[in-house]
């Protein structure tokens, strides 16, 4: 899939989607399962979805600001940059992606203690998100530019916000995936 290409009825579709397999995947395991850490050097499901809601928040707060209160900063008028920005934003954090990223401080996940409700928060804010993209107009969504809530001088324009979140649900989703495979597969030797 070509999340830079995403519409903005696409892009709600497909968070509507990321939410159906999260409950579908997840919705079963406890708070024990859903907290457990392959190692210290990776996170737990909990915590792939508490970086989800956490940063999601951050995104969707500022794509309202964009198209509610439009500002025009020296990074907001350069021509191009939003554009470019925006694919390699997108590009980056797809599922696809093999790069390894640490995430901005302010969208890290507090704890590794995170309670069972994680996949049913996830979910409700998915289908709110989709609802909302459901209310802009799309040429708007590609007119007004945003900027990153984790790079101050990183800007993009709203519907490639829009599509970033899909991206970037998708490739934790995956990654939550994974780290139950693991388990999985440990427990079945």
């Amino acid at each position: 899939m070509d999340y830079t290409r995403l519409s903005l009825a696409e892009c709600a579709v497909a968070l509507e989607e990321i939410a159906r397999d999260a409950r579908a995947t997840f919705a079963d395991l406890g708070a024990e399962q859903l907290n457990l850490r392959p190692d210290e050097g990776h996170w737990s499901v909990a915590q792939c979805f508490q970086h989800l809601l956490t940063a999601n928040s951050l995104m969707l707060r500022s794509a309202r600001d964009a198209l509610n209160h439009p500002r025009s900063t020296i990074w907001q008028r350069v021509p191009l940059l939003p554009s470019l920005f925006g694919r390699a934003l997108i590009r980056s954090q797809s599922p696809t992606s093999t790069g390894k990223y640490s995430a901005p401080a302010n969208a890290r996940p507090t704890s590794s203690d995170i309670a069972a409700d994680i996949i049913s928060c996830f979910s409700t804010q998915q289908c709110e998100i989709a609802e909302w993209m459901r209310t802009i107009d799309e040429r708007n969504a590609a007119r007004r530019i945003m900027t990153s809530p984790f790079i101050r001088f990183v800007t993009y324009s709203v519907l490639d916000g829009c599509r970033l979140i899909v991206a970037h649900d998708r490739r934790h989703f995956e990654q939550a995936r994974r780290v139950i495979a693991r388990f999985e597969e440990s427990h079945a030797r």
